[in-house]
C-alpha cells in the first residue's frame, strides 16, 4: 500500500512537472476539455440533471418503481427503480445513470446489493452523444448512429442480465414495497418536510449544477492527462501489443487512447474512415466510457456503497459484448 501511494505521489508530481514545462500546451488541453464541457456536455446534462432529481423529489419515482417491480425482479434481480435509472440513462447519457443510482442510495431506497446490480447496465451513453456526436458529426453516418445505439442498448441489457446473478436474495427490498417497514426511511417532521418541500426547484437546481461542475472538472484533467499521455507515447506497449492483433496501427492508437478519454478516441477512429472495425472499436469505446467517465460514475456510485470492483468488471463485460454485436450488426447489414 505504501509503495502504491509512492508512485502515485511521483506520477502526480510529474504530471505538474510536465505542464509546467509546457504550459502553452496543457493549458490549451485544459482550455479544450472545458469547451466540450460548456458547449456540449453542460447543456445537454443539465436540463436531465434538473429533471431527474425533481421527478424524485415528487415520487415519481416510486411510483414508477411499484408499477415496474416484478418486471425488474424477474429479469434483472433488482428493485423496480432500475427500470427508471435505465431509462433516463439510455436517454440522457453518462453519468446521469450513476447520479441517479448514487441519490437512490443516499436516500435509503435501495440496497448496496441492488446498486451495484442496477450500475452493470444502468451506466450508459445517450443518443445525443451516440447519433448526434460520434455517428453524424465524426463518422459522417445517420446509419451507422442507429446501429451503435441498437448494439449499446442491448450490451448493457445483456450485462445486466448476466450480473442478476451477484449476491442473488429471495426478495429485494426498498422503501418502493407495499409491505416495506416504514423504518427503512428516516422520520421527517411535517414542518422540515414543509421547508423542504418549498425548496425543491432550488434543490434540484442547486444539486444538478454542483454534479455538473463535478463532471466539468474531471473532463477538463482528464483531457489533460490524455495530452500527456499521447505527447510522451506512454500508452505504446498497449497500442503496439493491439497492432499485433488488428495489423493497423492508427486504429490500434485510436483504441488505446479513447481508454483515457472516450471523445477523443472516437475522433481517432473516425479518420481511419468508417469501416467495420472502426464502429466496432468505436462502440466498445463508447461502452467503456474511458477512464474520464469511469471516475465520474464512480463518484456518484460510492453514495449508494456500490461494490466499484463489480462496476469496473461489468463494464469491460459490456464493452466486449458491444464490440461483438456490432460487427455481427454490420456484418448482417453489408
Amino acid at each position: 500500500m505504501k509503495i502504491s501511494k509512492i508512485m502515485l505521489t511521483l506520477g502526480i508530481s510529474a504530471c505538474m512537472a510536465i505542464i509546467l514545462f509546457r504550459p502553452d500546451v496543457y493549458v490549451a488541453s485544459a482550455l479544450e476539455g472545458v469547451k466540450l464541457w460548456a458547449l456540449v456536455v453542460l447543456p445537454s446534462l443539465l436540463p436531465f440533471f434538473f429533471f431527474t432529481s425533481l421527478l424524485a423529489k415528487i415520487g415519481a419515482t416510486e411510483r414508477m418503481a411499484r408499477t415496474l417491480k416484478k418486471p425488474c425482479e424477474q429479469i434483472f434481480g433488482t428493485s423496480g427503480y432500475a427500470a427508471y435509472a435505465f431509462l433516463m440513462s439510455i436517454l440522457s447519457g453518462y453519468p446521469v445513470g450513476a447520479k441517479i443510482i448514487g441519490d437512490l442510495g443516499e436516500n435509503g431506497l435501495i440496497d448496496e446489493t441492488d446498486a451495484t446490480k442496477m450500475s452493470a447496465f444502468c451506466s450508459t451513453s445517450g443518443p445525443l452523444f451516440i447519433v448526434g456526436s460520434v455517428s453524424v458529426g465524426m463518422f459522417g453516418s445517420v446509419a451507422a448512429g442507429k446501429l451503435l445505439f441498437l448494439a449499446h442498448t442491448l450490451s448493457a441489457l445483456i450485462t445486466g442480465v448476466i450480473f442478476r446473478f451477484y449476491r442473488q436474495t429471495k426478495k429485494t427490498t426498498t422503501s418502493a414495497d407495499k409491505n416495506a417497514p416504514q423504518a427503512v426511511l428516516p422520520r421527517v417532521s411535517p414542518a422540515k418536510k414543509k421547508a423542504e418541500n418549498n425548496n425543491v426547484l432550488y434543490d434540484c437546481v442547486y444539486s444538478s449544477v454542483v454534479s455538473l461542475a463535478t463532471v466539468g472538472g474531471f473532463i477538463c484533467v482528464f483531457y489533460v492527462l490524455a495530452d500527456i499521455f499521447q505527447n510522451l507515447d506512454i500508452l505504446y506497449p498497449l497500442w503496439k501489443t493491439l497492432c499485433f492483433i488488428t495489423k493497423n496501427e492508427t486504429l490500434s492508437k485510436a483504441f488505446s487512447y479513447g481508454l483515457i478519454e472516450c471523445t477523443r478516441g472516437c475522433k481517432m477512429l473516425a479518420l481511419c474512415g468508417l469501416s467495420t472495425y472502426s464502429l466496432a472499436f468505436a462502440s466498445s469505446l463508447i461502452a467503456f466510457g474511458g477512464v474520464s467517465v469511469l471516475v465520474q460514475s464512480v463518484c456518484f456510485l460510492k453514495k449508494a456503497n456500490v461494490k466499484i470492483s463489480v462496476f469496473l468488471l461489468a463494464k469491460t463485460v459490456q464493452t466486449v459484448i458491444s464490440f461483438l454485436l456490432t460487427l455481427a450488426f454490420a456484418f448482417a447489414a453489408l
